[in-house]
């Protein structure tokens, strides 16, 4: 069962990957220019899913530590619902909190930029980031994990959420606007996480929400859907700058003037 389990978001990560790029291929919200950031895209998601799978052994290590002795929620004396929703909760709040200290310290601006560079928002950009920034995410999992005492159930149940949520809200595929209203008042819609991908700063800087948007309405993050957004970085356009090893080395590179 335990081998199941750790099957599972491998393989609804692929599943829901090839979904959604079918469906962007006959009912895309936006028309698609050249092929080349998919390259890129696919590229990196190669070696990021390579890394997702190393660093969720060690999370499932520490998460497993904790239900063993019985720490924090993972020995909270009730129902075991509330401990997994109360640990989804902490989960998806650190997840928003590393995604806005990624915007805001310049060390780890210059990692999630790379996400940032690509100009045509698909699925395909859903793991387009630096091996770098994906190697450190466990560091923020691992402390939630032990400080909070998050078992490997509720683990699990973050992932798979995690997973659909991710490249959901990057397809490129439109909702009926008073459908995507009512979805983002829970979850990102590819509208609403779009506003986060646009070349304005106060744009780029709001709508992190991961699983739950209610972080970015608490916090003071969110922004509404805007129908007319420049999507990219500036200084980043060139095509030089796109391509595969360009991406590996863009935390290091200095944008290109206008």
């Amino acid at each position: 069962m335990e081998a199941i389990v750790e099957k599972l978001p491998p393989l609804l990560f692929i599943v829901l990957y090839a979904g959604l790029w079918t469906c962007e291929a006959f009912a895309a919200a936006r028309r698609s220019g050249v092929a080349r950031h998919r390259r890129a895209n696919l590229a990196l998601t190669v070696v990021n899913f390579a890394l997702a799978g190393a660093i969720s052994t060690a999370l499932v290590a520490a998460s497993t530590w904790v239900s063993a002795h019985r720490w924090g929620l993972a020995g909270l004396d009730a129902p075991a619902w509330i401990a997994i929703v109360l640990g989804v909760l902490a989960l998806d709040l650190t997840e928003y909190g590393r995604h806005r200290l990624s915007h805001h310290l310049p060390w780890l601006w210059r990692l999630h930029r790379v996400h940032h560079t690509d100009p045509q928002v698909d699925v395909t950009t859903s793991l387009r980031g630096h091996p770098l920034e994906q190697a450190l995410r466990p560091l923020f999992d691992a402390t939630a994990i032990l400080l909070v005492g998050i078992g490997p159930q509720t683990l699990a149940l973050h992932a798979l959420l995690q997973i659909v949520t991710l490249l959901f809200q990057h397809a490129n595929l439109p909702l009926p606007p008073a459908l995507d209203r009512v979805v983002a008042r829970l979850t990102p819609t590819p509208a609403y996480h779009l506003v986060h991908h646009s070349r304005r700063r106060p744009q780029t800087d709001s709508n992190y929400g991961a699983c739950l948007t209610v972080w970015d309405r608490l916090f003071g993050t969110w922004q509404p859907v805007d129908p007319d957004l420049s999507i990219g970085l500036d200084g980043f356009d060139t095509a030089r700058e796109s391509g595969f090893l360009a991406l590996l080395a863009n935390p290091w590179r200095r944008p290109t003037s206008a």
